[in-house]
This record gives C-alpha cells, structure tokens and sequence, in this order.
C-alpha cells in the first residue's frame, strides 16, 4: 500500500511539474513560486531516475502545527513583573530640631551632681545625679552650657551643667528650654557642706621630703551655693564650681606635719565651713 502511495506521489509532483509556466518569450521574467516550483519538479524528476527516495512536504496544517510553541513541562512560563522603582530620595527618617527628644540622648555624671530648678547656683535642687547612672536628656539652652534631663520612667526635670556631665547622642536635636525665674527659697546662705572625707598617698623623695597626695570628697547639702573653697591647713588652695563634691591635691611636705583639709560652700551673703579632716604621713 505504501509503494503505491508513493508512486502515485511521484506522479502527482510530474504532473504539476509538466503544467509549470514558462516564459512565453525570451527574456519575460517568472515569480519566485513559478522558479520554486521548477527547482521542486527538477529536483524530483532526478531522485526518482536514480531511485533515490523522495521527502514528503509538509501540508499547510502540519506546518501551522510545527509552528506553534509547545508548552514547557510545569505549565505556561510566569509573567515577568516590572523592576520596582525606589522611591526619589528614600532613606531613613530624621529628626527635626527642636521637634522631639531623641531616645538616645543620655547624660552621666562622673561624681554625684546637683540637679536644680533652672541654670545656676540660684535655683533649688531638684535631685542629686548619682555617678554612673543614665539621665534622659529632654532639653538644652541655647549656648549649650546646659542640659536638662529627667530620671529614665521619672517626669520630674532638672538643669544640670554641661561641664559637668558626659553627653551621649546628638545634642542638637534637643529643643530649646528658657528657664523660670528662681524661687525666692533659693536664695540666703549656703548650707555647709558634710561628710568631708579622704585618701592619700606619701612618696619619698631623694631629699628626704614627701610628695602628698590627697584626694577629698564631700556631700553637697546646698541648693545655692555659687562655688566651694578649699583649705588646707588654714590656706586656701582651691575655688571649685558649684555642684562639685571632690577634688584631688598635690602637694611636697614632711612626714611628720599635720595636713588640715576643710571645704566650704560660699554665694554672694559669704561662705560657709564644712568639718574639718586631718592626717600626717607619719600615721
């Protein structure tokens, strides 16, 4: 049945190759099918001289269905999705000055400071700042001389030098505060300083002197003192802020003297004396 098919496929392609158009004159031009058509027709004629085999051409609806894409095993390719596109200028927020208090910004102190009603020895204290802990700072003045902060999950505020204490954070961030008049509790006499204490050391030295260290602390019992004074042996050899409770002196003496320390708080009606300590480096 085969051979028959292809023998009758041979003389179909002979038969159409014999009705092919040719120029009725010399030099009349064919199209390109009429020239597809003699090139198939010839090439034929030739294979079935030779016994060649023949190909089969494809009808039109095997070559529409070779055209068609066959589908990729797992179903239809995905949807390409566009490139987000980052936003004009994204980045992470910041704040304004003078909008907020940022949550970073901490305050320490190195000894135990005052912290009082407004900027100055003129305000009451409010609280004492203990070394080591973290303030949360809310506010500043404008020349940044002070910081005003509060205890961390406390409301109460106070005002605390900046000299005084160890920033951490942006500062600038921190909107501006004016202070409040000073109360008029805040003002007459400074309370005495208490507590007066005391370490120190002795070198000796080729000349068979000493070299004295001695390092003071105290309790700073005043809400309005502008500075301390301190004394040794009746002289006065230090005039310190206000606010600070320690100082360190250093000093060439004997082994056998007596060295008498007193710290005394003082503003503008005068001073007064805390208790004195005394040592030789003899004991």
């Amino acid at each position: 049945m085969k051979k028959i098919f292809f023998v009758f496929s041979i003389f179909g392609l002979l038969l159409s190759a014999c009705n092919i158009p040719v120029p009725s004159t010399p030099g009349e031009s064919i199209s390109m099918e009429q020239q597809a058509a003699t090139i198939i027709a010839a090439t034929l004629t030739a294979a079935a001289s030779n016994g060649e085999p023949i190909p089969l051409l494809p009808s039109a609806t095997e070559e529409a269905q070779q055209a068609l894409p066959t589908a990729t095993q797992g179903g239809p390719a995905p949807t390409i999705q566009p490139n987000a596109t980052p936003t004009a200028g994204g980045s992470a927020a910041t704040s304004t000055p003078g909008t907020g208090t940022p949550g970073a910004t901490l305050l320490t102190v190195d000894s135990n400071t005052n912290c009082r009603e407004g900027p100055g020895t003129t305000y009451k204290v409010v609280i004492v700042l203990v070394a080591g802990t973290q303030y949360q700072m809310i506010g500043r003045t404008e020349d940044n001389q002070y910081w005003i902060v509060t205890e961390i999950g406390k409301p109460a505020s106070c005002w605390i030098p900046a000299e005084m204490s160890n920033a951490f954070g942006n500062t600038s961030l921190l909107p501006l505060v004016t202070p409040s008049a000073p109360t008029a509790s805040a003002s007459g006499s400074p309370a005495a300083p208490t507590g007066l204490k005391y370490t120190y050391s002795c070198a000796y030295n080729a000349d068979a002197s000493y070299t004295i260290t001695v390092k003071l602390g105290w309790s700073d019992r005043s809400d309005n003192e502008q500075g301390f004074y301190v004394y040794r042996n009746g002289a006065l050899i230090a005039t310190l802020p206000a606010n600070t409770s320690a100082y360190t002196d250093i000093f060439v003496g004997t082994a056998s003297q007596a060295n008498i320390y007193q710290v005394a708080s003082f503003n503008v009606t005068g001073q007064k004396l805390g208790g004195a300590q005394t040592f030789s480096c003899s004991d």
